[in-house]
């Protein structure tokens, strides 16, 4: 079985003591499509943002291929 292409482990980023992203953990899989979906306020793009380094996220891994880019 191949690695993730991209895997998050325990992300997790507050505002002001508001949790925004709160443990999230996924990974997709070579030639799979995925997408986060959510109401508004849930911590699409602030989980987006920590996974590409626009925010600093409070604690948390990623993985691209397998190297981390925590």
């Amino acid at each position: 079985m191949s690695e993730p292409v991209l895997r998050v482990d325990g992300l997790n980023k507050a505002f002001l003591g508001v949790k925004a992203v709160d443990d999230v953990s996924f990974a997709v899989m070579p030639g799979e499509i995925a997408g986060l979906i959510g109401p508004n306020g849930s911590g699409k793009s602030t989980t987006i943002d920590c996974i590409s380094a626009f925010q600093r996220a409070d604690s948390g891994q990623w993985f691209v291929a397998g190297q981390e880019l925590t």
